[in-house]
């Protein structure tokens, strides 16, 4: 019996689950050689090794047949790029692509928002200046009619305006968010790492700040050293500063530099003490003494991960998938199963894409008895 065989597909399943060659051979009981061979298309293996393939990392049996899809991304960028490794930065960029596919699944069926941004920069990073950061964030604020206040749900707002955010199954305290563009859209996905929602909203206005001021910028890891790539993710938090805590706004807030006010500050602005400790600093609104007080209070307190009061605003999460899918589904237009049958992917990753149960849907209805009354 022919059985269809990707190679590409097998090492996308394999870095995905962050495994070495040799690591997926003793999972599946399988030679590395043989492993090797298989994703250089050198071998095919048989159905008994695709299914021992398959177990072993935990993806339908058909994905390993399906063929490639060539996605047109643009640069991808990293939260936490220097912490991460390699191998987590592969694991997150594969959810990425998969992500993507799903994004352009979906597109075919129905119109997106309309993307509403001011036009992305093409200045080398040397070029791009604080100020220049500054009119920008200001500029996107005043195109989204967001005042000079508090952002009330980031999320919602990002992805009212042509960004598409994603969840995804990758558990890492070292990786947040990575983000690029899918024909033009920019695409996040979050790191599944239990973060705070101040975390989570900085990390997305982090990625806005990469998406905004770095589209000269093809290959992060094309830059000649790490000055370029500190002054890179430098650039994306004061863009995140100023998109959040607008300067003239959080001037006339401070009124007080202790550390019980920006308690208060933080679940009024919903942004971490840290980021606003900082911001306090960088305009010059507390003294040196001061700042270092305050920075020693929150390492002695272990703040420096999570703070108090993270639990007190409620999580925010993408909508965009979700409601597309239910739009399809209350159409008649695809089923989950469709869904399953054509992406190919794990359960509980389309599970984080769409946030919603795939489980009871992973039946094949053909298979149930069938029964009728009789009397």
């Amino acid at each position: 019996m022919e059985v269809k065989f990707n190679p590409n597909q097998l090492k996308k399943a394999r870095l995905m689950r962050g495994l070495s060659m040799t690591e997926l051979a003793a999972k599946s009981s399988l030679s590395r050689e043989s492993i090797s061979k298989y994703e250089l298309g050198a071998t095919k293996p048989r159905g008994e090794s695709i299914l021992k393939l398959a177990n072993a990392l935990k993806f339908p049996v058909y994905f390993f047949g399906k063929p490639d899809i060539v996605i047109p991304m643009g640069t991808v960028f990293f939260r936490s790029q220097a912490a991460s490794t390699n191998k987590l930065r592969e694991m997150q960029k594969i959810r990425l692509e998969l992500a993507a596919q799903s994004l352009l699944y979906i597109s075919k069926y129905i119109k997106l928002p309309k993307l509403n941004i001011p036009e992305p920069l093409n200045l080398k990073i040397e070029k791009i200046t604080p100020e220049i950061i500054q009119r920008l964030a200001s500029k996107t604020r005043k195109m989204w009619q967001l005042g000079n206040g508090p952002i009330k749900n980031l999320t919602n707002v990002m992805e009212a305006n042509g960004i598409i955010i994603t969840e995804t199954t990758m558990h890492s305290e070292k990786m947040d968010a990575v983000s690029t563009c899918i024909n033009d859209v920019p695409l996040i996905a979050l790191t599944d790492n239990n973060e705070s929602v101040m975390r989570r909203r900085f990390n997305l206005a982090h990625e806005l700040g990469h998406i905004l001021l770095h589209n000269n910028v093809e290959n992060i890891f094309d830059l000649n050293n790490n000055k370029y790539k500190n002054l890179l993710e430098k650039q994306a938090n004061q863009f995140a500063s100023y998109f959040l805590i607008p300067d003239e706004s959080f001037i006339d807030y401070l009124v007080s530099g202790s550390m019980n006010f920006f308690r208060q500050a933080k679940l009024y602005w919903n942004v971490s003490i840290a980021a606003l400790i900082y911001k306090a600093n960088e305009l010059h609104l507390l003294s040196e003494n001061q700042y270092i007080y305050l920075q020693k209070q929150i390492s002695k307190k272990h703040w420096r991960k999570h703070e108090p009061d993270d639990n007190k605003l409620p999580q925010e999460h993408p909508s965009i998938f979700k409601t597309a899918l239910d739009m399809l589904l209350d159409a008649n237009l695809v089923t989950k199963q469709d869904l399953i049958s054509v992406s190919g992917l794990p359960i509980e990753e389309l599970e984080a894409i769409f946030r919603t149960s795939f489980i009871e849907d992973n039946i094949n209805m053909s298979t149930k008895p069938y029964l009728r009354l009789v009397k």
